[in-house]
C-alpha cells in the first residue's frame, strides 16, 4: 500500500503539476509468443552478420542500377514517379494508410517562458478518429519560438520519449515508456529525463526561427517484433491484414498468395504525416513551411513519409543507412538482407524474397530519394558509421539527382563525396561529419542553413541548374 501510494505521489510530481494522464499500454501483445517465432529469425540474422558483413570497399560487387526513363519533368510526374512509389509500397514499405477521418488535438499542457523565455512549449494528445468509431493517439510536443511570426517547423520522431529530448524537467512522461520488454510496470522518470539533448537541439532550433514538434516513435508502432498490433495500422486494416508472417499460413506464402502488407516504417511515417495534420490546427507556426526529419530507423520514415505526403518541402535524412538512403545493390555494412532477418516487421512481408537475391528488387534507394524531387532533399552520413554505408548514401544521393535536374535544379550529380564536415550540393545537400553513427549539433547546423535557403530565402533558393 505504501509503495502505490509512493509511486502515486511520484507520478504527479513529475508529471509537471497536471491533472493524470491516462495511461498508454504500448507494450506489444504476444510478447512470449512472438519471442519463440523470432528466436530461428534471430540466429539466422546472427549467422549473416558473422558471414556475410563487411566494410571493405574491394569485396562491393559490381552492380546495376535500375535506371531512371523519365526525360522530362512531366513524364516524371504522370508516369514513372506514381510507379516507383508503387513498388515500394509493393516491396518494401507495404501500404501507406490515408489519413484518419478526424483529426482532434487536446492541449494537456503549456509553458509561455519555455528554453529561458525564448520560447513557447505546447503538448498535445493527438486523436487520430475513424468514422466506424476506431481511435488512435499519441502525444506530441512543440515548441514555437516567440520572436518569429508563423515559422517554418520541423517536425520528427524521437527514441526515448519527449521528457528524455528536453532539458526542462517538467516536461510530461511519454506513456508507455512505462512498460519494460517483460510487460512489468517500471518507474524511472530521473533516468529517463534531459538524457538526449543533442538529439535535438532546441534551443538552437527556436533561437535559428524555427519551430519543432516531436513525438515517441514507441508510442506510434512500437519497435518489437508485434508492435504493428499496436500502430495505427488498427485503423484502416482488418483481422487477415494484420497478420505478422509467423501468423500467415506457409501455403499461402508459398502460393504468393498473401504477404504482410504493414510495417514499422509504414506505421512511423504515417505518425509524421498524422503530426502534421493535427500542426495545422496550431495557429502559431507554418505548417506551409514544414520539415521531416529522422536518424536512423526514424531516418527511414522520414524518407519515406516525405515521399509519400507533399507537404513536407524539405526532407533530411540522417545516418539513416541500409533501407533508408544507402543503395542496397552496394552490400556493403549492415546489407538488406541482414536488415531485413534483424529487424523484418521494419518493411513489408514481399521484400523477404528478395534479400538474398538483392539485384532482383525492382527498386533501390536513389528512386525513394528522387519520389522528393522536385522538394528539398538533404542525406547526411557519419565518417566512423560504417553500417549505414555513408559512400552508398552520397551515391544515392548523387543518382536521385538526375530527376531534380529533369527541373532544372542543381543536385549532386556532378559532384565527387565531399570531406568530412563539408557541406555539397543545392536543392539536393550532402555531408558526412566527423564522428559516429548520431545526430548532433554540427548537424543540425547544416539542417537549419538548409531550410534557410527555401523557408527564408537566405542564400540562394531552388536555384536553377547551371549551364
Amino acid at each position: 500500500m505504501k509503495k502505490s501510494l509512493l509511486l502515486a505521489f511520484a507520478g504527479l510530481l513529475f508529471a509537471g503539476c497536471t491533472s493524470k494522464l491516462d495511461e498508454k499500454i504500448c507494450l506489444p501483445p504476444d510478447v512470449e509468443k512472438a519471442r519463440t517465432a523470432m528466436q530461428a529469425y534471430k540466429a539466422y540474422a546472427e549467422s549473416l552478420w558473422y558471414q556475410h558483413y563487411h566494410k571493405d570497399e574491394k569485396k562491393v560487387p559490381a552492380y546495376t542500377l535500375p535506371a531512371f526513363k523519365s526525360k522530362t519533368a512531366a513524364e516524371w510526374e504522370k508516369i514513372e514517379r506514381p510507379r516507383i512509389l508503387e513498388l515500394f509500397k509493393k516491396y518494401m514499405y507495404g501500404m501507406m494508410p490515408p489519413a484518419a477521418d478526424k483529426t482532434v488535438i487536446r492541449l494537456l499542457a503549456q509553458k509561455n517562458d519555455a528554453l529561458d523565455g525564448l520560447a513557447i512549449r505546447k503538448e498535445y494528445r493527438v486523436y487520430s478518429i475513424m468514422n466506424n468509431g476506431k481511435s488512435f493517439n499519441y502525444d506530441m510536443m512543440v515548441y514555437i519560438p516567440k520572436h518569429v511570426r508563423k515559422p517554418p517547423i520541423f517536425v520528427g520522431l524521437n527514441f526515448s520519449g519527449n521528457q528524455a529530448n528536453t532539458p526542462e524537467l517538467d516536461v510530461l512522461m511519454t506513456r508507455g515508456m512505462y512498460m519494460d520488454y517483460k510487460r512489468n510496470r517500471t518507474f524511472r522518470p530521473l533516468r529517463s529525463r534531459a538524457r538526449r539533448l543533442e538529439s535535438w537541439n532546441f534551443k538552437e532550433t527556436v533561437k535559428r526561427g524555427y519551430a519543432v514538434a516531436t513525438a515517441c516513435y514507441w508510442e506510434i508502432c512500437p519497435d518489437y517484433y508485434t508492435g504493428l498490433k499496436l500502430s495505427p495500422y488498427t485503423l484502416f486494416c482488418d483481422e487477415k491484414q494484420m497478420r505478422l508472417d509467423h501468423e500467415i499460413p506457409m501455403d499461402e506464402q508459398k502460393a504468393g498468395k498473401c504477404y504482410r502488407e504493414i510495417s514499422s516504417i509504414g506505421a512511423w511515417a504515417w505518425g509524421l504525416s498524422s503530426m502534421l495534420t493535427a500542426l495545422e490546427q496550431e495557429p502559431l507556426v507554418d505548417t506551409g513551411k514544414a520539415a521531416v526529419i529522422g536518424h536512423s530507423r526514424l531516418g527511414k520514415a522520414a524518407l519515406w513519409a516525405g515521399a509519400c505526403d507533399p507537404r513536407f518541402k524539405v526532407v533530411i535524412s540522417n545516418n539513416s543507412g541500409c533501407g533508408g538512403a544507402a543503395l542496397s545493390r552496394r552490400n556493403f555494412g549492415e546489407t538488406m538482407e541482414i536488415g531485413y532477418w534483424d529487424q523484418r516487421v521494419w518493411y513489408c512481408g514481399r521484400v523477404g524474397a528478395y534479400v538474398k537475391n538483392i539485384d532482383l528488387l525492382p527498386v533501390d534507394q536513389h528512386m525513394l530519394l528522387a519520389l522528393v524531387a522536385p522538394r528539398a532533399l538533404y542525406v547526411a552520413s557519419a565518417s566512423a558509421d560504417l553500417n549505414a554505408d555513408p559512400k552508398g548514401e552520397f551515391l544515392a544521393a548523387k543518382e536521385a539527382s538526375k530527376i531534380w535536374n529533369l527541373y532544372g535544379f542543381n543536385g549532386l550529380a556532378n559532384m565527387d563525396m565531399p570531406p568530412c564536415d563539408k557541406s555539397v550540393g543545392d536543392n539536393v545537400s550532402y555531408h558526412i561529419r566527423t564522428g559516429k553513427h548520431a545526430i548532433t549539433a554540427a548537424d543540425w547546423s547544416h539542417y537549419y542553413n538548409f531550410a534557410d535557403r527555401f523557408f527564408f530565402g537566405r542564400k540562394k533558393s531552388l536555384a536553377k541548374k547551371s549551364k
